[in-house]
This record gives C-alpha cells, structure tokens and sequence, in this order.
C-alpha cells in the first residue's frame, strides 16, 4: 500500500477534484488585511466541510484490489507482500461491486482510485480497468511501475485510465534502498513507455518522505524536471506498518519543519514539478493554503469511501480495522455509506488530550483518521505541533 495519502485521498485524490476543495493562496498583504482574509476563507471552507459532511457526496472511492506487492518498501503501511491472502476478491467480484456502485451512484462523479499493494499483479486487474471505463467511472491508479512496459502502457492507454501515480521517493540510489532493487529505473522506464504508447491523462509522481530523503528533495525535483514530470506530491511517512519499526525513517519535528519550508518555496518559483504537500492534518497558517491549494480537511466517510481487498467496507485503505463499517460481500455499498460513518462525520471524539485543548481543532477536526489506530487510540502525530516544536526550540528549518 502507498502512503500518502491520503491517499487518504488516492493517488491523485484531492488533487484531480480541486473543484471540491477550496483553494487559498495568502498574499502579501498587511498583517491586519491578511488575517481578516484568512478568517474569511477559513469561515468559507468550513461551511463548506460541513455541508458536504452532512450531505455526504461520496466523490471518491477506493478499490483495494490486492495486498500483494512485488516489492518490500522499508516504510510499507500496510507490511505488503507478494503472498496475497486466501480472503481477497477476485477480480470478478470487483467488477460485480463497480457494477453495483454505477447502479447507485452517477458515475462521472465518482472517481475509483484502484490501489495495492500493487494493483498491477492482481490477476485479471484489465478487465477491471475495462470495466470502469464501459461504466463512465473516472479512475486512475497507484502503482511502483515494475510491470509496466510496452505491452502494459498500451494496455493502459486502452482501458481509458485517466491518471496514473508512481511511487519514486528519492534520486537513484537512495530510492532503491528504500523501495527495492530498479526501483528507480523502472519508475523512469514507465514514464517513457507511458508517453510513448501515447498516454495524455494525469501522471503523477508521489514521493514518500523518510528522513534520508529530506536533504535530496531539491535533487529529485531537478530529476522531476529533466523527466518533464509536472505533478509530484509528496507527504511525510506515516509511523503505521513497518515503518512503525524504524523510527529511524520518520521525519521529526525539524525535518518536518524543513519539508514544509521546501514546499512552501519551491511552490513560489516557475521551475516545474511545482511540489504539492498531501492532505495530511493541520499544518499552521505560515504553510496552509500555500504548500497545497486547498485548506486541511480530512474527508474520510465525508466524501471519501473505501472498499478493502478483504471486502470490509471502509474509506482509506490506511485505516485500521477499527474503522470498518460493513462487508461488501454481504451488504450493499449504498445502504453502508448512508445509515453508517458516523464515527466519521461526527468527530467531537477527536476532541481529547492534546487536541481537546488545541485552539485550531475547528479547523483540523481532530486531522487525518489514518493517524488514530483505532477511534480509542490517540493521534500517532500532530504536524502542526511538530512544526511548531521545531521552531521553538530554534532547530534549522532550511537544508
């Protein structure tokens, strides 16, 4: 499974329905001027939060298809494999459950964002592919490009797919240490196959942040630049799945001070990829609205479902168990999405500890739900906090 990232919302998630988030960019105003404006937008996004957590539009939809990887990344989230569990749909099953989302929904509203482990090396994955284009379903993939080659870049380009992610965290070497041997040259070698075979629709890079990486940022976006790479998102991994067994890879406070800096800059210059931080929580004034075109929100159960590769009926694939609401096997999507999730549009829950006291919880509700293990649990980090942290205590913000 990728970490997003969110996604939550998938791979190009909020990204590719920027006509569902409120986008702000603080100018240089004057201080006064520019906290009035701030106030009013922030005013603006959460009436608009809270419409849709009422009216709750599903927008965005995750299809686990597998968790099987041919990859062991250090970081993993989910602690994929390449042995796939005796549980997980079939391919056939999937098409049924898309069938039965395009009979209770509209179709051209719902973006599917098919993910894995590696959704490629689940068999049958094509005729899935087919299928959702035959339905009007817009869906796109996350994939660390290993299997695909001419011969799959065509196939791709057929099914209609409209936005592609690859997994590519760092320049060369290094990300072949996180990711696994090649990693880096077949992620280039699908960017070209890609073009070649004619693709038009999104490509996008999405870089998971480990501490190592942190000094090579602006290394891999110049290599970004050289491969004509124009969408590259990046986010801080997450302390769940194996990466929860190296502490040694996730960014503290001053990293994550020094990442959210970066993006923050370079979105400011010409040079392209312009960087897009995920939609991981509340990141504080000096960064919201600037290091993402949009205001944090965590949309999971809002407008953001999820269906598991085990058929337990969710949003974000990161999420724990704890967080399912059905079984598709045994329920209909429909009848799941609107009578449950309320632990996910109600979130006065959130509101403990830390967090219960923190002044800016109207405007992050309490963050990311993948950062709660379960609803009990506390929040596994704050960015926010960290960023203040390392601001506090005077450690260097810039590389």
């Amino acid at each position: 499974m990728w970490q997003h990232g969110h996604v939550a919302d998938l791979s190009a998630g909020v990204s590719l329905l920027s006509n569902e988030v409120h986008q702000l960019e603080i100018e240089e105003l004057g201080e006064t001027d520019a906290e009035h404006r701030r106030e009013a937008v922030w005013t603006r996004h959460l009436e608009r939060l809270s419409r849709l957590t009422r009216e709750h539009p599903l927008r965005y939809l995750f299809f686990e298809v597998t968790r099987r990887c041919n990859l062991r990344c250090v970081y993993c989230g989910s602690s994929c494999d390449p042995h796939a569990g005796s549980e997980e749909l079939d391919v056939g099953e999937w098409i049924q459950i898309a069938r039965q989302i395009a009979a209770d929904f509209e179709p051209s509203q719902v973006m599917i964002a098919v993910t894995g482990g590696e959704p490629l090396i689940k068999p049958g994955v094509f005729e899935l592919f087919t299928e959702l284009h035959r339905l009007g379903f817009n869906y796109g993939i996350v994939t660390n490009a290993f299997l695909v080659n001419d011969r799959t870049a065509a196939q791709l380009v057929a099914s209609g797919i409209g936005s592609i992610s690859i997994s590519m965290d760092a320049p060369g070497e290094v990300n072949d240490q996180l990711r696994g041997p090649r990693a880096t040259a077949k992620a280039e070698n699908a960017i070209r196959q890609l073009r070649q075979a004619g693709y038009a629709g999104r490509l996008e890079i999405i870089s998971t942040i480990t501490r190592p990486v942190v000094p090579l940022l602006d290394t891999m976006r110049r290599r970004l630049s050289e491969l004509r790479i124009e969408n590259w998102r990046i986010a801080p991994v997450m302390p769940i799945g194996r990466a929860a067994q190296h502490p040694e890879l996730v960014p503290g406070p001053a990293e994550i001070r020094q990442l959210l800096e970066y993006v923050r800059e370079a979105r400011s210059d010409r040079m392209n990829p312009r960087p897009q931080f995920c939609e991981e929580g509340f990141v504080g004034n000096r960064f919201e609205g600037i290091v993402r075109p949009f205001l944090a929100q965590c949309r999971a159960g809002i407008t953001t479902g999820g269906i598991r590769a085990n058929g337990s009926i969710g949003a974000c694939p990161e999420l724990g168990d704890g967080f399912d609401q059905g079984d598709i096997r045994t329920e209909r999507f429909r009848d799941v999405w609107e009578t449950r999730y309320q632990v996910f549009r109600q979130r006065d829950w959130t509101k403990r500890g830390r967090c219960g006291s923190c002044e800016h919880h109207p405007r992050c509700n309490g963050g990311s739900l993948h950062l709660y293990p379960t609803p009990d649990a506390e929040l596994l980090r704050c960015l926010y906090w960290m960023a203040r942290e390392a601001e506090e205590v005077g450690e260097p913000v810039r590389g």
